[in-house]
């Protein structure tokens, strides 16, 4: 018995779906879990994640056509052919959707394999910046005709389960959490030693991805304007504004950018700052109620943290003093909370901050996960099958 798992990325640092794979893996709901990605230069076609997990990634004859309606559609129905074609005597039993634009897909090959279907939201893909006018009343539209059908809907906050609970009229779905593994407390050095920051020096780490609606330019502009350098901040990872940062360090001795590094390695490097930063901007209604990754790789490493008032982040932040909440959402703001965080007790806050993190670490999420496929038949009473 056999999982696939459909993606429209390339699946370079998709986390979140493998540490769902590995765990299925070592529980036996399945004996082999495939991912369908999209393929690009440099990338392999197929590639292995470990027993019995693997990625075939499409090479689609219409990717290298423009963008507008039409030949998008040519392109996702292209995509849905080869995957049919692909797997269909793999013996599927289970098909996880990850994004909304393939729950008809899934849809399809729930009924045409006789298999289970599970929605994981990513995020609330209906209230995002790019989900506005037609494109938003469409997909609300077809999610609310198809989500009656899937078997489970996972989502990544409590906020977000409700949302759909309420807007649906489903059961609530259950909650997994987008948290890293365990991880002991282990101080490292990588910034200071790469970077060539001051051992006085304190750093504030920008994790993640570096584009609009993070807050990344709010925290350039906070830097430039501060007269000491105290306080650097180091962001690390990639995006549309990875140049705009690489132009502020070159002229700001407090400014630093090191790029994105391996989901294996993250913890690595989040452990070599001292503070962490999250200041995902509410801009939608799916940044309202999100909880971030690296919240939590932050609190793994035992970083207090600084984040904007959103409403589960700032709920879990407050409510375990790991951190503080910035009220005023300005570059002067951002700079003044840097400055009264400093004057709090940081030593408590970072002991509070990993409590929290091994609080719902993925060992938790994926008992939670378990219990899901449980409670739709593909739990315990499987695994003698998943041998087959």
């Amino acid at each position: 018995m056999n999982n696939l798992h459909l993606s429209l990325t390339e699946f370079r640092n998709e986390s979140r779906l493998l540490k769902e794979a590995r765990s299925l893996i070592r529980a036996q709901v399945f004996a082999r879990i495939y991912v369908a990605a999209l393929h690009t230069q440099g990338l392999a076609v197929d590639e292995a994640f470990g027993a019995g997990i693997s990625a075939h990634r499409f090479a689609l004859a219409t990717r290298k056509y423009s963008k507008n309606l039409i030949f998008q559609l040519l392109k996702y129905l292209e995509y849905c052919i080869r995957v049919f074609f692909y797997y269909r005597n793999k013996n599927i039993a289970c098909v996880n959707v990850h994004s909304l634009g393939l729950l008809p897909l899934g849809m399809v090959l729930k009924y045409v394999w006789q298999a289970s279907l599970v929605y994981d939201a990513h995020e609330l893909e209906t209230e995002t910046n790019s989900s506005k006018g037609f494109r938003q009343r469409l997909g609300k539209w077809l999610e609310r005709k198809l989500i009656k059908h899937v078997d489970m809907t996972i989502v990544v906050s409590e906020s977000i389960a409700d949302w759909y609970a309420n807007e649906y009229g489903i059961g609530r779905p259950p909650v997994v959490l987008n948290a890293p593994n365990q991880r002991a407390l282990k101080k490292n050095n990588h910034f200071r030693e790469q970077l060539g920051i001051r051992d006085d020096q304190i750093i504030l780490l920008y994790q993640g991805g570096l584009m609009a609606g993070r807050g990344v330019h709010l925290i350039l502009d906070a830097f430039k304007a501060r007269h000491d350098h105290k306080v650097v901040a180091v962001f690390m990872g990639y995006g549309a504004l990875q140049q705009d940062i690489q132009d502020a360090a070159a002229l700001q001795q407090n400014i630093f950018f090191y790029p994105a590094v391996a989901p294996q390695l993250v913890l690595e490097y989040t452990a070599s700052a001292d503070l962490g930063i999250s200041l995902i901007e509410n801009t939608c209604l799916s940044y309202f109620y999100c909880m971030p990754n690296k919240l939590f790789e932050y609190a793994m490493a035992g970083l207090p943290v600084l984040v904007s008032n959103m409403k589960d982040m700032s709920v879990l932040v407050s409510k375990n003093n790991m951190g503080a909440v910035i009220s005023d959402f300005s570059a002067t703001g951002i700079s003044w909370a840097i400055d009264d965080f400093l004057t709090q007790d940081l030593t408590a806050m970072k002991a509070n901050a990993y409590r929290v993190a091994c609080e719902h670490a993925w060992e938790v999420q994926e008992q939670k996960m378990l219990a899901a496929y449980q409670a739709i038949g593909l739990g315990s009473r499987h695994i003698q099958g998943a041998s087959q």
